[in-house]
């Protein structure tokens, strides 16, 4: 059976993290209590989710998803290290462009200790290299399923949605961070993904004036009504809503022993969504996969380290 490949376009940072007791007011200084570095970016991230996801760590079989990252980093020390973490998790890289006179992006993360709630500040530096032009077509071979998020220049991915349409292939948009798109670019699309921070800010964009946590089937038939497949909203602690028109259903959140940070939780919701969707797995089942991994997300620190793989989720569905 020919695997079946998600192709990722979006961004690769390299995240600077720092874990607080609390955030700074305005002019105050704080101690902080640790500092890391990691791997990160929306992009590389759900391509890491969608590698890991997809098999065991210690599978040395191929596995049934091809994971291929697209996007690009400066000709720097930063780049080459997030194309060589991006490798040792068997994703292909030869979509990913080293650009000369570009810095590799760079996300600045705080960490609050006792809740683990993150602050990002973006500085997206090679990233926003990556313009509509580039894509007249998409790259060959075609992939089974394309996945977008919006830390690229909003053109090009409003470009990369149109023509994966003209092509029909499917399409999953991350609409994260959220931000307006044309109307006709919603028409067609095959899954979005959004928090509730994100659906209120786009719902009232087109007119609604409640509450997304009171009116979720409503949001979602507004986002059926431009033309999308499926709708999924990630509400945090309080789980998961999903609809696809005709039905419409609600998850509890999966069991967290404890929050230590949520930086990967969406990212990995996404990823684990995408291969399951990839393989033809119905949606229910896309959804169900996905709460229990970003669950299992938020239980460890950083952004790419803390996504699980396989057989960490596993044994949490049952």
């Amino acid at each position: 059976m020919t695997a079946k490949t998600v192709a990722i376009i979006g961004s690769l940072n390299l995240d600077l993290i720092t874990r607080t007791s609390r955030l700074p007011t305005p002019g105050e200084t704080l101690h902080g209590i640790s500092f890391s570095t990691g791997s990160g970016g929306k992009g590389a991230n759900q391509a890491v989710a969608c590698a890991r996801l997809s098999r065991s760590k210690s599978s040395t079989s191929e596995s049934a998803i091809n994971v291929r990252m697209i996007g690009a980093v400066g000709s720097d020390s930063f780049g080459r290290d997030l194309i060589s973490g991006l490798q040792r998790n068997a994703i292909d890289v030869s979509g990913v462009k080293i650009v000369e006179g570009w810095k590799t992006g760079v996300a600045v993360i705080v960490v609050e200790e006792a809740s683990g709630e993150n602050r990002i500040i973006l500085n997206p530096g090679a990233n926003f290299s990556i313009t509509p032009d580039q894509f007249g077509s998409l790259p060959t071979p075609l992939p089974s399923l394309v996945v977008l998020q919006l830390e690229i220049p909003l053109e090009t991915v409003v470009q990369i949605l149109r023509v994966a349409k003209k092509l029909k292939i499917p399409t999953l948009l991350n609409l994260a961070p959220a931000n307006i798109l044309p109307n006709d670019v919603y028409h067609g699309l095959s899954h979005l993904i959004l928090n509730e921070t994100e659906a209120e800010y786009l719902a009232g964009q087109h007119g609604q004036t409640v509450s997304v946590s009171q009116e979720l089937p409503r949001t979602c038939d507004l986002f059926h009504h431009l033309g999308v497949t499926n709708v999924i909203i990630t509400l945090g602690k309080d789980g998961v809503f999903y609809s696809n028109g005709d039905t419409k259903d609600r998850l509890p959140a999966s069991p967290v022993s404890q929050v230590i940070d949520t930086t990967a939780a969406g990212d990995t919701f996404v990823g684990a969504y995408a291969v399951c969707v990839a393989d033809d797995r119905p949606v229910s089942e896309a959804v169900g996969l996905a709460n229990v991994a970003a669950a299992a997300a938020v239980e460890k620190e950083g952004a790419q380290d803390a996504i699980p793989w396989l057989e960490e989720v596993l044994p949490r569905k049952s």
